[in-house]
């Protein structure tokens, strides 16, 4: 399945993009995902090698943060985070 994102970043966002090397995706291609009827990114970028996707989290009802994983050959997002900073000291 082809996914493809916004990528319009805030000032803020792009300066924390700038800062840690990261890469804006416009578009990623995945064979198998797991997500949640929510979970479908809005934006993504990478991240010193990890795929970091931005979704709307149901329980603070706004979007957030999230790593995307490969288990068993099927991806998923897993390690939540509100923000950017956050991203930064999880990973």
């Amino acid at each position: 399945m082809k996914f493809t994102f916004d990528t319009n970043y805030s000032e803020e966002e792009l300066k924390f993009i700038k800062e840690n090397d990261c890469v804006i995706l416009s578009e990623i291609k995945l064979s198998k995902t797991n997500f949640a009827e929510n979970e479908y990114p809005r934006r993504m970028f990478c991240f010193g090698g990890t795929y970091v996707g931005e979704i709307f989290d149901e329980e603070i009802n706004d979007f957030s943060w999230a790593v995307l994983s490969k288990w068993k050959g099927v991806y998923q997002f897993t390690s939540y985070y509100n923000t950017l900073q956050q991203l930064e000291q999880g990973l």
